[in-house]
């Protein structure tokens, strides 16, 4: 079912090409939107547009870099709505993993989309709607996942403070915390770099374990498509972390006993 949430509105999304990002761009352009779709690959970015139609446009912009995010924000005539979904994750053990490694991912997931709401602020008028994307870990024990809850902490305390902020001008910021979400068919070039930070195979297994949430479920891209709808329409809602995890972050160990992930995953 489709509606007008985004008639007449102008959104850029970072990450679109991603299993949550891509569902985003649809949604968006479903609810009468145009959209802007960010990121490094063209390749794609290309073949995502070719599929959402004449309302969808891409630019290449590295959003590690001031320079070239500002350079984008610059080209804009008017943004309404902005998505930041880019981003990847550094797991492993805290005595093993390289904090270059840590300050690499944080540059892209964390300063990344800090670049692109300064770079187009000036182009928000009369209000207007940022969705942040944080991750699991900040509000539950996942096992050698140190950094990548630290970086989802860092994007919901940034983006509480902003709301604050920005909230005399009408724009709303909130943050989307996804559980563990998989793409249509499984993707194994994500799945052995995911495993690169484990030196022993009981590490992969134990974080693999931490997966499973008390409904024993994946969220499906969709819900996130949903929430941004629900977001849209809720012109006073502000400064607000949504949790789409399965109830994963009100546990560590569901009460009827974990379950191997990878029997629901792909189901």
């Amino acid at each position: 079912m489709t509606g007008n949430t985004f008639a007449g509105m102008k959104a850029v999304v970072s990450g679109a090409t991603g299993t949550i990002g891509c569902a985003i761009a649809q949604r968006i352009v479903d609810e009468g939107g145009a959209v802007t779709l960010i990121g490094r690959r063209e390749e794609p970015l290309r073949k995502l547009v070719a599929q959402l139609g004449d309302k969808a446009s891409y630019k290449l912009v590295d959003v590690d870099s001031d320079d070239a995010v500002e350079q984008f924000a610059q080209s804009l005539d008017r943004v309404d709505v902005l998505v930041c979904t880019a981003g990847w994750t550094v797991i492993g053990p805290v005595d093993k993993v390289p904090v270059a490694d840590a300050l690499a991912m944080f540059s892209a997931r964390f300063f990344g989309q800090c670049r692109l709401i300064k770079s187009t602020l000036p182009k928000f008028d009369n209000g207007g709607l940022i969705l942040m994307c944080s991750g699991v870990g900040n509000t539950s024990f996942y096992p050698h996942y140190a950094f990548g809850a630290a970086v989802a902490a860092a994007i919901e305390s940034y983006a509480h403070h902003i709301a604050g902020e920005l909230a005399p001008r009408k724009i709303r910021v909130n943050v989307i915390s996804p559980g563990w979400t998989v793409p249509e068919e499984p993707d194994a070039t994500r799945s052995a770099s995911a495993a690169r930070g484990f030196s022993a195979p009981e590490q992969m297994q134990a974080f693999r374990a931490s997966l499973d949430s008390p409904m024993h479920e994946t969220i499906k891209a969709e819900e996130f498509a949903d929430a941004l709808v629900f977001l849209g329409r809720s012109r006073h809602f502000t400064g607000q972390v949504i949790r789409l995890d399965a109830g994963r972050s009100v546990t560590d160990k569901p009460l009827d006993g974990h379950v191997d992930p990878m029997s629901f995953a792909f189901r």
